[in-house]
């Protein structure tokens, strides 16, 4: 472990403060499958809202696909459980870079 990594982890130890404060907030893009109807996006936003450390989520749609833009708290979650849980819901998704 690096000098500044422990120095860092012990003040936070020290002032009470968990690991989670040196989380981070990130944002990641989606391209959705499947969206192919009106309640489809809706469907989208609150599946990828109700994961754990998302705190926003915008879904635009068109032509069968959906691209949703998604920030979370990357010590609560990671961009492999928004795709599980859009493919859980039917409808598959990946990232675009």
């Amino acid at each position: 472990m690096k000098p500044i990594t422990r120095l860092a982890a012990a003040l936070g130890l020290v002032l009470g403060i968990g690991a989670t404060a040196f989380a981070a907030e990130r944002t990641a893009t989606l391209e959705v499958q499947n969206v192919s109807c009106a309640t489809c996006a809706p469907i989208v936003k609150r599946t990828l809202s109700r994961v754990p450390g998302v705190s926003r989520v915008a879904v635009s749609e068109g032509n069968g696909t959906a691209t949703a833009t998604v920030t979370f708290d990357d010590a609560r979650t990671d961009v492999a459980a928004l795709v599980q849980a859009t493919t859980n819901a039917g409808f598959p998704s990946r990232t675009v870079q």
